[in-house]
């Protein structure tokens, strides 16, 4: 028989969390939410057995993967990758996670990206002052070729912020590159406001199968999960984009 799942009741735009994620719980059984993500991505959440084992199965592929810029990229590192989420979804993640299951917290994070970027010194601001731009001016041609940007703007109309998740600081470009492009496969195009996908470099480049790059991005996204939940929740708000250079 199926474990029961205990899902914490959470309420988004006057609806049930689970219902907008498109979730349905029955007593012992788990229907599978509807994403856009990959196969890869998607087995995590079959079960706590799937979630746990793929996790602990494919860490040797982050390890690979640094091993060799470590030893082959001789280039500076200042880069980092960053991703983008939406608060309506996060929710309060950080507070509420304890009393949820782990597969729930781990699927409002998930749901909650909507942009994978790589860059350096204060390259994701870029973004919001491009957003803020667009915002005063209404520019709906820039709104329609950007969703990324739409996003953004729509977020600030509604009095939300952007929440703003820095990682793997101090690599190199290339690094950069590659794990920006396994998070964006693992995620899935459809399910982002990236346009384009991402360039591998190295390893993940010469020798991953497409599906081990795949499965290098939930193995990142499941640490990025943790730094999440370690760090104070925060929105982006337009007043507080202007005064960033």
């Amino acid at each position: 028989m199926s474990k029961l799942f205990v899902v914490a009741l959470t309420m988004f735009s006057g609806r049930p969390l689970s219902q907008f994620r498109g979730l349905k719980y029955s007593l012992g059984v788990l229907h599978m939410p509807r994403t856009n993500f990959s196969a890869e991505l998607q087995h995590t959440l079959q079960s706590e057995h799937s979630f746990v084992s793929i996790i602990k199965t494919h860490s040797s592929l982050v390890r690979r993967h640094r091993r060799w810029h470590c030893r082959h990229d001789s280039s500076k590192r200042h880069f980092f990758n960053y991703l983008l989420l939406d608060p309506r979804i996060t929710n309060g993640l950080k507070r509420r996670a304890s009393g949820m299951h782990q597969l729930d917290v781990w699927l409002t994070f998930l749901r909650s990206i909507f942009y994978v970027g790589k860059g350096k010194s204060s390259r994701p601001y870029v973004h919001l002052r491009q957003a803020h731009k667009v915002m005063q001016s209404v520019d709906r041609h820039v709104l329609a070729k950007d969703p990324k940007i739409a996003l953004i703007v729509h977020l600030w109309q509604q009095k939300r912020g952007v929440q703003l998740l820095r990682c793997f600081h101090g690599i190199s470009s290339h690094d950069a590159h590659t794990r920006e492009a396994a998070m964006i496969d693992a995620l899935g195009m459809n399910h982002l406001t990236n346009r384009r996908v991402g360039i591998y470099f190295g390893v993940a480049h010469k020798k991953f199968t497409m599906q081990q790059r795949r499965l290098l991005g939930v193995v990142l996204l499941y640490r990025l999960l943790s730094l999440y939940l370690r760090h104070e929740e925060r929105e982006l708000q337009p007043e507080s984009v202007v005064q960033i250079h």
